[in-house]
């Protein structure tokens, strides 16, 4: 019965992912997949209580999909860490090439409504990528690549990227072992160059190991998100005290400076400085100094640039 089960909610995730293809996801009612299910609407939310489940159940699906055969590949003997990350590259193109069309699909929906709406656990995922990426590096090209990881995933992350768009075009279709092939030529070249050029890494080690320590910690807000709650758990009672008050005016001012293409540092300084009496928002400050910092630090760049 559980097999039966099993196999059913397959054949509805498979027919899902058809309609999401063609129409989006936004677009594709319950009762659409139901009929092409051959069953009736009730039936379906026996196995899936929402869409918003069915959808979580095909982001799963499409991952074990990938994630199995690279876990095979990577418990292969008599191979090289080089020659078995090759052949991952190629079973990761090779199943992107075969989901295509959904994919696609996926990715216009997302870029639509700005990434917003990605769930929490898929934006989780991304750390454990990199975390497995550093890993394959250091296997790969030894400990001294170890500096490097964060520039070379942004490097493969577009060289893949790219490779995607190609498969994505039907009229400009490449072989996915040829891809493969170049992709790793491409990161043997960079990789010698850097371990030769030994330049200052752009993304540092620090910061790779960061993320990697914050993996099982909530994914990082925007910082609107954050000076929002922050305002609303003000709101929540009656502003008292001269602080309370201060900091709301505050809360305003930081929000309208992050909405200007370049924040003014000083700005973000002085209303940080004017939250810390405030003892309802000790915690969050913390986080919003952290989300805050880039703005900071890429602001002093700005000003020692001759």
């Amino acid at each position: 019965m559980v097999d039966r089960t099993q196999d059913k909610k397959e054949q509805i995730i498979k027919t899902a992912m058809q309609l999401f293809a063609v129409k989006g996801s936004s677009s594709t009612s319950m009762q659409e997949i139901a009929e092409l299910s051959s069953m009736s609407k009730g039936s379906l939310y026996l196995l899936f209580k929402s869409k918003e489940e069915l959808e979580r159940s095909i982001y799963i699906y499409c991952f074990k999909m990938i994630r199995d055969p690279l876990v095979h590949a990577e418990q292969e003997t008599g191979k090289t860490p080089r020659e078995k990350l090759r052949n991952q590259v190629e079973i990761l193109l090779n199943h992107v090439y075969e989901l295509r069309e959904f994919l696609q699909r996926q990715i216009q929906d997302f870029a639509g409504k700005g990434y917003s709406d990605i769930p929490e656990w898929l934006q989780k995922s991304n750390v454990a990528v990199m975390g497995w990426f550093q890993s394959k590096m250091e296997s790969v090209y030894g400990k001294d690549i170890l500096p490097y990881t964060g520039d070379l995933s942004m490097i493969v992350h577009g060289m893949i990227s790219s490779y995607v768009r190609v498969l994505f075009h039907p009229e400009s279709f490449v072989p996915t072992a040829r891809m493969a092939d170049h992709l790793i030529n491409m990161m043997d070249i960079i990789t010698a160059s850097l371990l030769a050029d030994k330049p200052t890494p752009l993304i540092s080690h620090a910061m790779v190991v960061g993320m990697l320590a914050g993996q099982e910690g909530n994914v990082r807000k925007n910082p609107l998100q954050l000076i929002k709650e922050m305002k609303d758990l003000l709101g929540a009672t009656p502003l008292k005290t001269r602080q309370q008050k201060d900091a709301a005016d505050s809360l305003a001012i930081l929000e309208g400076e992050m909405l200007v293409s370049h924040p003014r540092r000083a700005i973000i300084l002085g209303m940080l400085f004017n939250l810390q009496p405030c003892p309802e928002l000790a915690e969050p400050l913390k986080e919003l100094r952290k989300l805050l910092s880039p703005y900071m630090h890429n602001q002093e760049e700005l000003n020692c640039t001759p």
